[in-house]
């Protein structure tokens, strides 16, 4: 797809808050979150899909050498693309984020930006101590999870598990994801939250080879375990064709996001207590709970990196209320100090567009404000 038409499309979505979800991926070091990102961006058109998961020329997130060179994500990415669900477009706001436990910081930062998060957890390894971590740190912020279960392939392929000692294993993650969530979301969130294979919230497939399935999908499709079990009898292109045709990962996946995860006013609503300490009977603290594109501007810089055409600082992160615009002067609170936006960007793939204005409830970047990770922009003091 065109970056003109994909912008244009993102144009229409972006002050409609029902039709944006805000979401990162999250899983222990290896458990294929940036290949899972990768096959979203193929689909959006935002790369080549014979590219996607590819070592060599995709990991599209990976943007530094070190990346590349360790084969793991270091840095948090931001990534949008618009998904078409019901016969309407949906603006998802992604960051791909680490699994290594040394770069925790960088996942909590980002998990300030979200409001749901995609567990992946390896169908083979399943729930390891990161996986834990990350579903903790989620909960923690009240950022909902839903359950992927990756690298199904794995069990196929090389583990030559029998269709029913694979259900089994899926059973058992499942079962340990949700004993994670009981002993540790809030009570009244744990009850709500805790997934279910048969509403969707859980899906299984395969980053690497495409393919991705749930209980609502199969029946929506038609399509059997047993079908799963027999492109892997086909050859590499017949395989891709069918997987694209009839279990594509991006639309299992996209569509459990946009049923199981929540808008941005529905989870600033239980999280601005969670993550904000000022008065909530207050104005801007109501305007905050709600979510409100009228209200006052408050803008929170998750990450910082260094535009590679420019060379100039962006700073990315969430918009909780209010709007910013190019040209507009804004407070930063912990620098204390007064600075002016040159532009705002929405990202198309991995790459920012300038967008002139966005409104509450959008993750996003700017331009000419120069400040740190957690610092939070206003318009006044």
């Amino acid at each position: 797809m065109a970056s003109e038409k994909m912008v244009d499309r993102v144009q229409k979505i972006i002050k409609d808050q029902k039709h944006i979800r805000n979401i990162c991926t999250s899983a222990h070091i290896h458990h294929g979150k940036t290949a899972f990102t990768d096959n979203l961006l193929a689909a959006s058109g935002q790369m080549n899909s014979k590219f996607a998961g590819d070592l060599d020329k995709g990991m599209e997130t990976w943007q530094h050498a070190d990346e590349q060179e360790r084969l793991m994500t270091v840095d948090a990415a931001n990534v949008s693309m618009v998904h078409e669900y019901r016969d309407n477009d949906y603006l998802i706001n992604l960051i791909d984020t680490p699994g290594h436990v040394d770069f925790g910081g960088n996942v909590t930062r980002a998990m300030r930006a979200i409001d749901g998060t995609i567990c992946l957890v390896c169908a083979v390894e399943g729930m390891m101590p990161q996986t834990e971590t990350v579903v903790r740190q989620a909960l923690r912020e009240r950022v909902r999870p839903v359950l992927f279960i990756n690298k199904v392939d794995r069990l196929i392929k090389e583990v030559k598990m029998t269709p029913e000692a694979m259900q089994a294993r899926f059973l058992e993650i499942f079962k340990e994801f949700n004993e994670l969530i009981e002993k540790t979301a809030e009570p009244d969130l744990a009850a709500k939250w805790k997934v279910d294979i048969m509403n969707g919230s859980v899906a299984f497939g395969s980053a690497r080879d495409n393919w991705a399935m749930s209980v609502p999908f199969m029946k929506k499709k038609n399509v059997t375990f047993k079908d799963i079990l027999g492109i892997y009898d086909m050859e590499e292109e017949a395989r891709k064709e069918w997987c694209w045709k009839n279990a594509a990962l991006f639309e299992v996946v996209l569509d459990m996001v946009i049923d199981h995860l929540p808008t941005p006013a529905q989870a600033q609503n239980y999280r601005i207590p969670k993550i904000w300490k000022g008065d909530l009977e207050s104005d801007f603290g109501k305007e905050l709970m709600t979510c409100d594109p009228k209200g006052r501007a408050a803008f929170c810089i998750t990450r910082i990196v260094i535009d590679p055409r420019s060379g100039k600082e962006i700073s990315a992160g969430r918009l909780f209320s209010g709007k910013l615009a190019d040209g507009m002067e804004v407070y930063l609170n912990l620098a204390k100090k007064r600075q002016r936006i040159h532009q705002v960007l929405v990202y198309n793939g991995i790459k920012p567009e300038p967008m002139g204005e966005i409104t509450a409830g959008n993750v996003l970047a700017i331009t000419g404000v120069v400040g740190e990770a957690g610092e939070t922009v206003t318009l006044e003091p």
